[in-house]
């Protein structure tokens, strides 16, 4: 069961919501229509600074698609290293052309994921299933923990 099955299940209005973070505007329209078109909520932020203050402003934003390398201040590993420190629960998806060959494959990282430049919205949006499905598992599983740990 997909996150739209599993959405669906518990609440119609529940569609996850996508940060796009990178200086390139093309690249932000192309990604923001394909995953619009598949049913997630976007928003854009062309720098990490306007993207850290959507974070803070917005409520509840499920997933960060950042570039690694923007220029003219912090780039896509400071803003990992802020999600990591204050919105763990984050899924981070960091796109780049620039990943080493050995790194040229979309997965995870020590923090977040990987998915090389350049990608077609479809390969976003199989990566965000991925995540948010083993996401929904490590919930469960945390809840069933808890649950067992006081019986």
């Amino acid at each position: 069961m997909n996150w739209t099955e599993q959405a669906t299940a518990r609440d119609t209005a529940y569609r996850p919501t996508v940060l796009i973070v990178d200086d390139e505007c093309e690249l932000r329209s192309m990604l923001t229509l394909g995953l619009s078109e598949r049913g997630y909520k976007v928003v854009e932020a062309d720098s990490v600074g306007s993207a850290q203050q959507l974070l803070r402003e917005h409520g509840q934003i499920d997933i960060v698609i950042s570039d690694v390398r923007m220029p003219g201040g912090p780039d896509g590993t400071e803003l990992a290293i802020w999600l990591y420190r204050f919105l763990p629960d984050t899924i981070l998806i960091l796109t780049s052309g620039y990943f080493e060959r050995a790194e040229a494959e979309a997965g995870p990282l020590v923090y977040g994921h990987r998915l090389p430049k350049p990608f077609r919205p479809s390969q976003a949006a199989s990566l965000i299933e991925r995540c948010l499905a083993k996401r929904a598992a490590e919930r469960v599983r945390t809840k069933e923990f808890r649950a067992s740990a006081w019986n």
